[in-house]
């Protein structure tokens, strides 16, 4: 079977111009997670409509459990995309099936973990953070609902994790465009006509959750390399060493994030419902723009991994050379439209003083995304060229930092201090990792070229 011919929309990002190839690639996430923002902020109005700031809070509150449970699933699957697209990049066909099945079987065990410890947690997670008693059973409801979704979260980002190391971003943004018009159909239905409140928010957000899972899980089928078979639905020892060794590190750096930003909400908590629900709001402004670094970072991540695998690293740096370029670019211009469109787009869900707290964030995170852009593409690069322990570390590193300038910068200029911890930690992590990105791309040229000497698969060198 030729690799190269699996479906119309697998991309092989091995040829062509890469500054493309990469936004082409990039576009679809980006569009669908646009789509999917602005049905979100819809959402948010509906709630802010019909349970004021109060349920505004209790979302807010439930912020970082919820960042926390995403970010490890999407770390799961980010891992699987990395180590199926160095084979498909090789166009080594059974070292693709193998790692296939065997992203399956871990899956599975996962699963089983994910889906029973964050019910149990959640009540003391609430109670540690400092949540505000007229909003703590909005918030438990709210996210013992949520989490009650976790499998289809875990499904969608392990098949679309796959397409996307064959190429197919495509498949991703028709499952999540689809997705946030169900979403915004059933909030209507459950919080404005239900009078659910954060539960029927919650609940539309699971239902949304399942249909991009069952899309994904339709498209699979026209990728017979990527069809679960018996056969390869068993463990590995090397492949599940290397996937293991990708995927510990990345989910280490979600909980060190999230303990950060944990920090900073118990700090947002503490000085009062109404500023909870204008950083909250903030929040759900500024995920409409963070879409597109993310989806850039995603796209670098697919390239890097298949033109490893492919041997080309000229390729690799002449592109990161200029994806630099345009992720300050497209920082500059989400740092303008948050200046300009963050109060209008607050005004329709957030009520009085809470707006401006939020316009108050949104104008540090305008100047703050001018590191965000190039930090998140660059972390995602170190970790395709094989090195997960730096993104740690530099995730530690946030921790640290948003730590002492939430706790301690606001004893020095009062609440405002809050809104510098995420930018402060962005600073810190895209030096370490600016700093480690040439000497990785070097290292891992040289373990491939070592590899093609003696014979060793290019996955194996690398993953050293």
């Amino acid at each position: 079977m030729n690799l190269k011919k699996q479906n119309g929309h697998s991309v092989d990002m091995t040829t062509g111009n890469s500054v493309q190839i990469i936004l082409r690639f990039a576009f679809p996430l980006v569009a669908a997670s646009v789509i999917q923002q602005m049905f979100s902020l819809t959402d948010i109005m509906i709630l802010g409509i019909y349970s004021g700031n109060q349920g505004l809070a209790a979302v807010g509150v439930s912020s970082w459990p919820c960042w926390f449970q995403i970010s490890v699933l999407t770390n799961f699957g980010q891992a699987a995309c990395l180590t199926a697209a160095v084979r498909f990049g090789a166009r080594n066909e059974e070292e693709l099936r193998r790692v296939v099945g065997n992203v399956y079987f871990a899956a599975m065990v996962l699963a089983a973990f994910m889906v029973l410890v964050p019910q149990m947690v959640i009540v003391p997670f609430l109670r540690m953070q400092g949540t505000p008693a007229e909003i703590f059973d909005d918030a438990v409801a709210y996210l013992r609902i949520i989490f009650s979704g976790t499998l289809f979260l875990l499904v969608y980002n392990i098949v679309a994790s796959l397409l996307r190391a064959v190429g197919d971003s495509y498949t991703s943004f028709v499952a999540i465009a689809l997705s946030a018009v169900v979403n915004v159909v059933m909030d209507v239905i459950f919080v404005a006509g239900f009078h659910m409140g954060v539960r029927g928010a919650a609940a539309a957000t699971i239902m949304s959750q399942a249909l991009s899972a069952i899309i994904c899980l339709y498209r699979l089928q026209s990728y017979p390399v990527l069809k679960m078979k018996k056969k390869y639905l068993r463990p590995d020892p090397g492949i599940q060493r290397e996937y293991i060794s990708l995927c510990i590190p990345m989910m280490a750096q979600s909980f060190v994030i999230a303990a950060g930003g944990t920090y900073v909400q118990s700090c947002v908590n503490r000085i009062g419902v109404v500023f909870a629900a204008g950083v909250s709001g903030s929040g759900k402004v500024f995920t409409l723009v963070e879409t597109g670094a993310v989806a850039l970072a995603s796209a670098c991540a697919s390239f890097v991994s298949q033109n490893v695998g492919a041997r080309k690293f000229e390729r690799i740096r002449e592109a990161i050379r200029q994806i630099f370029v345009v992720s300050l670019l497209l920082a500059a211009a989400t740092g303008v439209f948050l200046r300009l469109a963050g109060r209008p787009i607050l005004s329709l869900f957030v009520e009085g003083e809470a707006i401006r707290y939020g316009v108050e964030y949104l104008n540090v995170y305008s100047f703050g995304v001018l590191l965000m852009y190039p930090m998140y593409y660059l972390r995602q690069t170190v970790q395709a060229l094989g090195n997960v322990k730096i993104p740690l570390i530099a995730a530690m590193l946030q921790l640290v930092v948003r730590i002492l300038t939430a706790g301690g910068l606001t004893k020095l200029i009062g609440y405002s201090g809050i809104y510098y911890a995420t930018v402060a930690a962005w600073a810190v992590s895209i030096v370490l990792i600016g700093y480690v990105y040439p000497r990785q791309f070097k290292k891992c040229r040289a373990l491939a070229g070592e590899g093609e000497k003696t014979g060793e698969s290019v996955s194996a060198a690398v993953r050293k």
